[in-house]
């Protein structure tokens, strides 16, 4: 099996660690699994394709991924995607965004060979109907993946997907997020973090729709002894929706902004005694929660996109309406309850060794591909 794996952002975030992780996985299988997408901008410290030749994986590149509708782009794009596709007979083309859909399907259909064309759902959220999605989920689409089971049965009713959609579970690299190797002692040294503080972990880029204000009001309402909260993420934004905002609530001394910690990001997740996730973010599957549950942390989560269908309310942590007084109370109830945070971590951590592992999603993935191979047969 050939698969080819357009992906049109060369920014390492979101969706592109996943994207990459699966290549990887599927090609341990013995399927030819390849990555095209965008070289990196120049200066970029990250990059999708920087992490793929680490990690033993050369992209491809060739294209010009104007993400914008432009007329000679686009149609030069589909001519280069067709002469691949028939040059190396790709039997899957497997696209994550809306423009990769629309180049990627068009060309497809035009091909010889006739790819498969899956598209991943990678905001785990229904998709918004309109004249655009309609076109691309009901007439370019002969697989359609999803994380989240609510996503997929709108998804289905909406676009008549049925027979076309299959859940997948999401994954990580769990090794990284292994308590047992990593010592968060460093980490707490770095930012000053006291023995016996309480230490609330908040995972997220600094931008306006990610409530940092009802997070901070919350903070500010929390009556927790010794409560520390370490802010990892970085962003444009950060000095207007973050750290202004906490110095006029007086949370100095209270909230500490890391900024992107890279190769220390385990060991931060370590130091935590807690995780509070209020939004997803592009990727949908709310990374950063399901790596604290993977350290065993407990994880305060609010009822937002599909972070009621990762967490276990009372089980594996605790969900909540994110008001700052729902907030406060969250956590105050972890920071004096230390035997109930052991418990929720545990609990949390058994959930997502079982469900969390990466050869549990390639096999999900594998069975869809064959069935709609199938199909095409």
């Amino acid at each position: 099996m050939r698969v080819l794996h357009l992906f049109g952002d060369w920014k390492w975030t979101g969706p592109a660690e996943p994207t990459l992780d699966l290549c990887l996985e599927l090609r341990s299988r013995g399927i030819d699994a390849r990555l095209l997408c965008p070289p990196a901008s120049a200066g970029a410290s990250t990059s999708l394709a920087a992490s793929a030749r680490e990690r033993g994986l050369e992209p491809l590149h060739g294209l010009r991924f104007n993400r914008r509708i432009n007329l000679l782009d686009n149609l030069s794009d589909m001519a280069s995607l067709r002469t691949l596709c028939d040059t190396e007979s790709i039997d899957i083309l497997h696209v994550h965004f809306s423009h990769d859909h629309l180049v990627g399907g068009l060309a497809a259909r035009r091909a010889r060979v006739r790819p498969v064309v899956f598209r991943t759902n990678q905001k785990a959220v229904p998709t918004r109907r309109g004249p655009g999605s309609s076109f691309l989920l009901r007439r370019l689409t002969d697989g359609y993946l999803t994380y989240s089971t609510t996503a997929l049965a709108a998804d289905v009713k909406s676009f008549g997907l049925d027979g076309r959609g299959w859940i997948i579970p999401p994954a990580l690299r769990l090794e990284r997020f292994d308590p047992s190797t990593v010592d968060p002692a460093a980490i707490r040294s770095r930012f000053a973090v006291t023995p016996g503080a309480f230490v609330l972990g908040v995972v997220a880029r600094m931008q306006r729709h990610r409530r940092f204000d009802v997070l901070l009001e919350g903070v500010k309402l929390a009556r927790a002894p010794g409560l520390r909260v370490l802010v990892v993420g970085r962003g444009t934004h950060m000095n207007e929706v973050a750290v202004e905002p906490a110095r006029r609530l007086g949370l100095e001394g209270k909230v500490t902004f890391t900024g992107y910690l890279g190769k220390d990001y385990p060991a931060a997740v370590a130091a935590f005694d807690a995780l509070l996730f209020l939004v997803p973010g592009s990727d949908g599957t709310c990374r950063a929660l399901r790596e604290a549950m993977a350290m065993g942390k407990p994880v305060i989560g609010a009822r937002r996109g599909m972070i009621p269908e990762l967490v276990a309310d009372g089980r594996t942590g605790l969900v909540i309406d994110d008001t700052p007084s729902g907030i406060a109370a969250a956590i105050d109830e972890l920071a004096t309850h230390p035997g109930r945070r052991a418990e929720l971590g545990r609990a949390g951590r058994t959930g997502a060794l079982e469900t969390f592992d990466p050869r549990r999603q390639a096999d999900a993935v594998i069975r869809a591909y064959e069935e709609a191979l199938r199909r095409r047969a």
